[in-house]
């Protein structure tokens, strides 16, 4: 909502002038700290130091073995770094009052092992790394960490409850060609332990099973797995994050943690979505990168004589829906022959229109999309046109609804079989706008008409709607090769209508 997204702005714009503590700091003395980090040799080695005020709240980074200027005070501290011949890290954080010219030490020598495996074991054929995050208990910047082979990270023991430690190893198949993807995590609080030797239960974890389709997007890419914690202890989330990078198509299995995780994947394009939980010792299946990417369910609505467009988004998967980023092209609202606004966008100028609009009556909004891809790539041209009636005196969402379109039977690179029939899902999409205060009115579907195309739009053949089960699907006679485009245009019980059409949405071959 747009008056969420404004106060968002606001905090996103002042938090970074608290941080920087520049009023606060300017009064208080000036001191100088000098960190030094030690390698398990003994010699001073390059660290960055993340440097935290717990009164003025200044934030900053500084480097190693060399004095830094800070105003007088009580920071906390959190590093990690690397031997100086390499292969065994480090991570420690402690406390430090600065008055004056003050010094403090990292060194790696006191260290102790980072020991964390998973019950039972995977087996072989994976690639595994532990990883180790200090961070401070009140959820403040000053955390740090790294990723080491198995017997090569190493953590500084702290007994102020001040500080925690989180955890994990993740098991990476060593083939490409599909697999599991394993992360196990735990936090100790409290304190950093002199030491961890851990074994953590797959039991425990959740599977997410992801066949990742190409022909919307091709190529290599990566997927990202990003946790949530919704406990208030911050320390996980470094430790809880999956990436990895798989040629498309692709199948593996994450199994995660359970609770909240948001997934995305980039390759050409890119496309995620919010978070969802995650439970303990269930399997989610999730199939990205199905045919067809289009348009959006985000429906246009009216804030005090305004109407809200934010719904740029001509082509969404239908299982990460939020992303397209790729896309290129023109809105236009009109009423009564006349355009009330028009615009053009691409990736890097994507708008956020709020006409105001004349008054109760009948409005046309269009949006075309296109994305710029390698030959054969599908999802390339989308469009929407809504028909609807909107009133500028009442807070509302306007009716109608957004074809999703959804074809069964089709491979993994989004291929039907020559002179097949493909049945077509029409799934009737009209979002929520998520805001209690704008009315979301009550409709239904009154006709459904479809077609579909296999020259390109050339010409269109109709295809009869059927409901059934509470779908309402087609059936799409395949050509011996080519590629299909489809169309459909809803009317709702009001009189609203809206008309989706995507290009190049299957190929058959």
């Amino acid at each position: 909502m747009r008056r969420i997204t404004a106060a968002a702005s606001v905090v996103t714009v002042l938090a970074p002038l608290l941080l920087a503590g520049a009023s606060t700091a300017s009064a208080a003395a000036k001191g100088s700290l000098t960190v030094t980090t030690l390698d398990s040799g003994g010699k001073p080695v390059y660290a960055q130091v993340a440097v935290y005020n717990t009164k003025t709240y200044d934030f900053r980074y500084i480097t190693s073995n060399k004095a830094a200027s800070l105003p007088d005070g009580s920071y906390e501290l959190a590093t990690s770094f690397m031997d100086s011949a390499g292969g065994r890290g480090t991570v420690g954080g402690h406390s430090v009052t600065v008055s004056g010219s003050t010094k403090t030490t990292f060194d790696a020598r006191q260290g102790r092992p980072v020991s964390v495996s998973l019950s039972p074991s995977p087996g072989s054929g994976y690639d595994r790394e532990v990883t180790a995050y200090v961070c401070t208990a009140d959820n403040g910047p000053a955390f740090m960490g790294m990723s080491a082979a198995p017997g090569d990270l190493y953590v500084i023991p702290s007994s102020s409850k001040a500080y925690e430690l989180s955890y994990g190893t993740t098991y990476e198949p060593t083939s490409a060609a599909g697999g599991d993807f394993w992360l196990a995590t735990a936090t100790h609080k409290g304190g950093v332990p002199s030491g961890v030797s851990a074994t953590l239960k797959r039991s425990g974890l959740t599977a997410v099973k992801v066949s990742a389709r190409s022909g919307p997007d091709s190529g290599s890419a990566q997927f990202s797995f990003d946790n949530q914690t919704s406990s208030g202890d911050a320390c996980s989330m470094p430790t809880n994050k999956l990436y990895l990078q798989r040629d498309l198509p692709n199948y593996f299995t994450a199994h995660l943690p359970p609770g909240q995780w948001s997934v995305s994947q980039q390759a050409h394009d890119f496309v995620y979505d919010g978070y969802h939980n995650y439970a303990a010792g269930k399997t989610t299946s999730l199939t990205l990168g199905h045919a067809v990417w289009g348009p959006g369910g985000a429906m246009p609505y009216t804030w005090y004589h305004q109407l809200y467009l934010d719904i740029f988004d001509p082509f969404a998967d239908p299982t990460l829906p939020a992303g397209g980023t790729l896309a290129t092209g023109t809105v236009k609202l009109t009423h009564s022959g006349k355009t009330l606004y028009s615009h053009a966008f691409s990736p890097s100028s994507t708008p956020s229109a709020q006409p105001v609009i004349p008054g109760a009556g009948w409005y046309t909004f269009s949006e075309v999309g296109r994305r710029s891809l390698p030959s054969g790539s599908l999802s390339t041209t989308s469009s929407l046109t809504l028909r609807f009636y909107a009133d500028p005196a009442r807070n509302q969402e306007i009716r109608d609804y957004v074809t999703r379109f959804w074809p069964n039977g089709l491979d993994t690179r989004n291929r039907a079989v020559p002179g097949s029939t493909t049945a077509v899902v029409l799934g009737m999409r009209r979002d929520s706008t998520g805001d209690n205060s704008v009315a979301r009115l009550s409709d239904g579907v009154k006709s459904v008409h479809a077609w579909y195309t296999t020259d390109g739009g050339g010409s269109w053949h109709a295809a009869p709607a059927k409901l059934s089960g509470g779908e309402w699907a087609i059936a799409v006679h395949n050509p011996a090769t080519g590629r299909v485009g489809l169309r459909s245009t809803v009317t709702d019980t009001h009189g609203d209508s809206s008309t989706t059409t995507v290009y190049n949405a299957y190929v058959v071959s």
